[in-house]
């Protein structure tokens, strides 16, 4: 017994040592830069179709990074969360009302939401057991991002949606990927 143990070890170290340190050639992704990046995208986008741009709100930032975390957290990717929270619950919930006025009216409207999860990197190549990545940068990121949403008819709709005059992106990064929210006011 004591012999299979030590194998087993032996084995498990040999599979976990290249998987450790495999990353240290990651490009660090600072969450806070590739937020305005992708909201400078966003806005060049709305510009592009003769729409006004979107101003930054830090609150719906916030709101979205928190469902960023908790995808991650809770290993979900979902406009719904394990609670059963959609965006405008999450946002209710964090002291945020999406307020609209048409002429001398004003309204209470949903936020709106787009998800996105980007992986870290684009290739994996084993050669003589060396895993080498190659890495998505932030610009990458943003850029993969904003055109996925962009080719897709309800993610576009939110990003061109005339009403909407306010956003905030929130941006997570866990070990293989990482988790973007955009909420929309």
């Amino acid at each position: 017994m004591q012999r299979f143990a030590t194998s087993l070890a032996l084995v498990l170290l040999s599979v976990a040592i290249p998987l450790i340190g495999q990353r240290h050639d990651a490009p660090d992704i600072q969450a806070v830069r590739l937020e305005r990046r992708v909201f400078d995208l966003i806005n060049t986008r709305r510009l592009d179709a003769n729409r006004s741009a979107m101003r930054w709100d830090d609150r719906l930032a916030r709101i979205a990074r928190a469902h960023s975390d908790d995808m991650i957290k809770r290993h979900f990717f979902a406009h719904i969360n394990p609670d059963g929270d959609d965006p405008t619950a999450r946002g209710k919930h964090a002291g945020y009302a999406c307020l609209k006025r048409v002429n001398r009216l004003t309204y209470r409207d949903g936020l709106a939401e787009n998800l996105m999860e980007e992986p870290r990197y684009r290739r994996v190549r084993i050669s003589g057991g060396q895993r080498t990545f190659d890495w998505n940068t932030l610009e990458d990121v943003a850029r993969q991002s904003v055109e996925g949403w962009m080719r897709s008819p309800g993610h576009r709709a939110n990003i061109l949606e005339p009403a909407y005059d306010q956003t905030g992106v929130g941006i997570a990064v866990s070990a293989e990927h990482i988790y973007l929210t955009q909420l929309f006011c």
